[in-house]
C-alpha cells in the first residue's frame, strides 16, 4: 500500500487543526466584516425602506464591478502559496508586489464608473429616493477600489505564508473604525455632516484604506523583509504579472459572472418590485451573511491550503483537507440556517427598523436559505479549493453556464412567469445552488485540475506536481 492510499484513508475529520489554524483567523477575520456590513444595513434601516433597499442594491453593484481588477489580485494566494510550498520565498514578495500593481486598475475603473452611475442606476426601474440614494452611495464607495484590490493582495500574502493573524487583527480594527465612521457620518455626530447613505459608503472607504495601511506596514516591517525580501522586490515584473494575469483573468471573470449575476438578480429582478421587496432582500441577504461568510474565511483557507500541498506535490493531502473544511463549513452553516429560519422573524423585528411587510417577507426569503445551506458549504469550499490548483478556466466557463443558462432563466421563470415576486426569484436561486454544488464537487473529486502547471517561468526540478513538462500548461 502506497503513501498517497493510505493518506487517502485518513478519518473523515483528520486536519481539522491545520483546517482551523489558517482559515480560523481568517474566519474572525470575515465575521467582523459581516457584522460591520450588518451594522451598516442595520444603520441605514433607521434612515427609511427606501435607504436600506438602496445601500443593499448600490453596495452588491459597487463591489461586482470591482471583481474585474480584485479577481485577478485575488490569485495572489495561490502563487504565493504553491511558492511557499516550494520554498522559493523572494517569490513570495514579487507576486504580492505584482498584485498590489494590478490594483491600479482600481483607479482607472472609478474614472470610468463615476459618470455611467447616474444611467447605470436609472435603468434599473426603482423609485426616484432609491435611485438617489443609490447614486449617493455607489459613487463614494467606487473612490476605495485601489485600496480594495491592495487589500485583496496584501491579505494573499499573508494567508498563503501561513501568517492569517494579521489580516485577521487588520479586519477587526477596520471594521471596529467602520462602526465609529458610520455613526458620525450617517447621522452627523460630533458636528459632521449628516450624510445619510453617503456616508455610509464613506465610513467603508476610510476603513479600507485603514486596512490596506496596517497590512502593508506590516508586509514591509523588517521581520518579513528579511524571510521574503519585501522591500526589495517591489520592482515591476512582467513575465510574473503575465503569469498572474493568465491564471487570475479567468478566475476574475468567474467572480464577476459570479457576483454580477446575483446584482442582476437584485437589482433588476427583485428591485423591479417594488422598495418592500428589495429591502427584505437586503435584510435576508444580510443574515445569509452571517450564515457563509465565515464559510467564505475557510474558503481562502483551504486555496491556501491547497496550493501549500500541490507546491509540496502531496495531491491525496490537498483533497482530504477539502473535505475536511466542507464538513466544518456544512455543519455551521445548516446550524445557521435552521436558526434563521426558526427565529428569523424575532430577529429582524428586533434589530432592523422595518415595516412588517418587510419582516413578513425577509423571514420567507430566510426560510428558503435554510434549505441550500449544506449546499452552499459544498460550493464555497469547492470553489476555494479549485482556486488554489489554478483551476481558473474552467471556472469560467462553468460560472457562466450556470449562473446565466439556469439561476436567471429560473429566477425570471418563478418570479414573473408565475408573478411570485422575490419569493419566486428566491426559489430559482435555491434550485440552482443545489444543482451546482453537485457540478463544483464532481470536478474537484475528479482531479481534473491535477495536470495544471501555473508557472511559465520555473526550474526544470519544479514543473508540474504531476509530471506534467509543458511550461504555461493554465490548463489541462
Amino acid at each position: 500500500m502506497t503513501a498517497t492510499q493510505v493518506r487517502l484513508q485518513e478519518a473523515p475529520w483528520t486536519g481539522t487543526r491545520e483546517v482551523l489554524s489558517i482559515s480560523g483567523p481568517l474566519i474572525l477575520g470575515m465575521l467582523s466584516y459581516t457584522i460591520m456590513e450588518f451594522v451598516d444595513k442595520v444603520m441605514c434601516s433607521y434612515l427609511g425602506t427606501d435607504a436600506l433597499a438602496a445601500v443593499g442594491s448600490a453596495g452588491i453593484a459597487s463591489f461586482t464591478l470591482c471583481t474585474l481588477f480584485m479577481g485577478i489580485a485575488s490569485i495572489v494566494t495561490t502563487f504565493v502559496a504553491q511558492c511557499y510550498g516550494r520554498e522559493e520565498y523572494e517569490l513570495c514578495a514579487r507576486y504580492c508586489w505584482q498584485g498590489m500593481y494590478i490594483s491600479i486598475l482600481g483607479i482607472v475603473f472609478a474614472i470610468i464608473l463615476w459618470p455611467l452611475a447616474p444611467a447605470l442606476f436609472g435603468s434599473m426601474g426603482h423609485n426616484e429616493v432609491v435611485t438617489r440614494y443609490e447614486l449617493e452611495y455607489f459613487r463614494v464607495r467606487v473612490l476605495g477600489y485601489f485600496f480594495v484590490g491592495a487589500t485583496t493582495a496584501l491579505a494573499g500574502f499573508f494567508q498563503s505564508v501561513s501568517k492569517p493573524r494579521i489580516p485577521m487583527y487588520a479586519a477587526i480594527i477596520a471594521n471596529t473604525t467602520n462602526i465609529l465612521f458610520n455613526y458620525v457620518l450617517i447621522f452627523g455626530k460630533f458636528g459632521f455632516p449628516r450624510m445619510e447613505v453617503a456616508g455610509a459608503a464613506a465610513a467603508t472607504v476610510l476603513s479600507t484604506v485603514l486596512q490596506c495601511i496596517v497590512m502593508l506596514w506590516c508586509f514591509l516591517h523588517p521581520h518579513f523583509d528579511r524571510s521574503y525580501q519585501t522591500r526589495s522586490s517591489w520592482a515591476f515584473d512582467w513575465k510574473r504579472l503575465r503569469e498572474m494575469i493568465t491564471i487570475g483573468m479567468p478566475a476574475a471573470i468567474s467572480m464577476f459572472l459570479d457576483v454580477a449575476n446575483w446584482w442582476i438578480f437584485t437589482s433588476f429582478i427583485i428591485g423591479r418590485f417594488g422598495a418592500v421587496q428589495l429591502a427584505a432582500n437586503t435584510i435576508a441577504v444580510s443574515f445569509m451573511h452571517i450564515g457563509f461568510l465565515p464559510a467564505v474565511g475557510l474558503n481562502h483557507g483551504v486555496a491556501t491550503i491547497v496550493g501549500q500541498w500541490l507546491g509540496r506535490r502531496d495531491i491525496a493531502r490537498a483533497k482530504a483537507r477539502t473535505y475536511t473544511a466542507i464538513r466544518i463549513a456544512g455543519v455551521y452553516m445548516v446550524i445557521m440556517g435552521l436558526t434563521f429560519a426558526l427565529f428569523g422573524n424575532i430577529l429582524i423585528s428586533v434589530i432592523f427598523r422595518a415595516e412588517m411587510d418587510v419582516v413578513r417577507l425577509g423571514h420567507k426569503l430566510l426560510i428558503l436559505a435554510a434549505l441550500f445551506q449544506a449546499f452552499d458549504a459544498v460550493n464555497i469550499i469547492c470553489v476555494g479549493a479549485l482556486k488554489g490548483a489554478g483551476d481558473t478556466r474552467w471556472m469560467m466557463y462553468i460560472t457562466f453556464i450556470m449562473s446565466y443558462l439556469v439561476f436567471l432563466p429560473l429566477a425570471l421563470i418563478f418570479a414573473f412567469y408565475f408573478q411570485w415576486g422575490a419569493f419566486g426569484a428566491w426559489m430559482g436561486a435555491t434550485i440552482f445552488i443545489i444543482l451546482l454544488s453537485g457540478v463544483l464537487f464532481r470536478r474537484f473529486q475528479g482531479e481534473g485540475w491535477r495536470h495544471i502547471n501555473i508557472f511559465t517561468h520555473t526550474s526544470p526540478e519544479s514543473v508540474s506536481l504531476a509530471g506534467s513538462t509543458e511550461p504555461g500548461c493554465a490548463q489541462e
